[in-house]
């Protein structure tokens, strides 16, 4: 087997000692900084690292995050989001921070910043698309094009997800293509990514990565089967919110359907009875991220418009689902060494209502699986919701 050439490490709860919620916030972001970096470096120098990639929480100053990951880190390239919890093989966690080193002996990385989602167009993506692709070509280290793959992190809450992966679908060609939206720990108020220092909003991060390991990205969900069909009837595109189901009130109809009132929809609810729409023969999650019982309204984490088929799904056993694919993926490429993942933030409290943390915590440190739940998902052209996304790392 090579030298280790992933590494993670997930800092320990914010201190609860501390009563006052600022010292508290300002006090958690040291430690959690420090606890990374002390795992992190026990086991290489900082000039090992190729690159640092972290997701926290929002809990914590985020200034002070920025400060004190990149002085603990100094001349490392780094780059992250805010998340909406974290985890890796210690088991899913909530106000944490999660790292992730990629290391120099196995990995080249370029990265870029891309401000301005709504208004990115194909030509800028592909100028940053070549900009990447330069900057590895330059390394001392090259790997070819079918060893390269995309991760990307973005703005949670910018509602251009659809738009901006489109618009990198081709720049990127037939290069594989994963990553997650940024997270506010349920907030729903403000998401980040990090780059060159900083915290940026309405911003997405990009990495070009090239590795001589064996990998493989992929996303699964455990949607089983339908069981009935809805239809928008009236709604706004832009904010992804509908007012109307079959000509009713749309939080009022949902609510109805399970036997609730409105006033009882929480996201422990969407995670366990969520919508979806039929794409290309197939189920894709449409997750709510909030209801608005002045107007009824539901607003989703995807796009949404007047005239789709809503379909209430029966979901199988997530847990189930994601170890008979990582059973797969061993069987296909080998042992695993890591596992980076973008998980639903829904998946993790559906988990967690099942009291079924032991068993994602069992699958978690048999892969060696890292990452954060996001308020969705990127895989190749498409946003997800409600799905594990990652890739897969097999050990040599």
């Amino acid at each position: 087997m090579s030298k280790t050439s992933i590494l993670s490490a997930l800092s320990q709860p914010a201190n609860s000692k501390i009563n006052d919620d600022n010292q508290a916030s300002l006090y958690g972001a040291k430690e959690a900084c420090r606890d990374v970096a002390n795992e992190i470096l026990a086991n290489v120098k900082c000039d090992e690292i190729e690159l640092l990639l972290f997701h926290t929480s929002t809990l914590f100053d985020l200034d002070t995050v920025a400060k004190e990951i990149s002085a603990r880190f100094p001349h490392v390239n780094i780059v992250g989001c805010t998340s909406a919890g974290e985890f890796n093989k210690n088991g899913y966690g909530t106000e944490k921070l999660l790292a992730v080193a990629f290391l120099k002996n196995e990995f080249s990385i370029a990265t870029a910043l891309v401000p301005n989602l709504g208004e990115v167009n194909f030509d800028e993506a592909h100028d940053i698309a070549s900009g990447l692709r330069r900057a590895l070509q330059g390394r001392k280290r090259r790997y070819d094009t079918e060893q390269h793959f995309v991760i990307s992190v973005l703005d949670g809450l910018t509602r251009h997800e659809e738009h901006f992966l489109e618009t990198f679908a081709t720049a990127f060609g037939n290069i594989p293509h994963l990553g997650g939206s940024a997270g506010d720990d349920l907030k729903l108020e403000a998401t980040y990514v990090f780059y060159n220092g900083e915290f940026h909003r309405d911003a997405a991060v990009l990495l070009l990565v090239g590795t001589g390991k064996p990998f493989t990205v992929f996303s699964i969900d455990h949607i089983n089967s339908p069981v009935s069909k809805l239809v928008v009837t009236h709604a706004d595109p832009e904010s992804r919110t509908v007012y109307e189901i079959n000509g009713e009130p749309a939080a009022q109809y949902y609510a109805s359907l399970l036997g609730m009132k409105a006033e009882d929809l929480t996201p422990d609810v969407f995670s366990m009875f969520p919508l979806a729409v039929m794409v290309g023969g197939k189920y894709f999650i449409r997750s709510i991220q909030k209801v608005d019982l002045a107007t009824n309204a539901i607003t989703f984490y995807c796009a949404v418009d007047i005239g789709i088929i809503l379909t209430f799904v029966q979901m199988g056993d997530c847990i189930e689902a994601l170890e008979s694919k990582l059973d797969k993926l061993r069987a296909q490429l080998g042992e695993p060494e890591f596992v980076y993942a973008c998980d639903c933030f829904l998946r993790r409290l559906e988990i967690q209502q099942g009291k079924n943390d032991h068993e994602i915590r069992r699958l978690q440190q048999m892969y060696n699986v890292a990452g954060f739940n996001a308020y969705g998902e990127h895989i190749h052209s498409v946003h997800l919701n409600q799905t594990f996304t990652g890739v897969y790392f097999a050990a040599q």
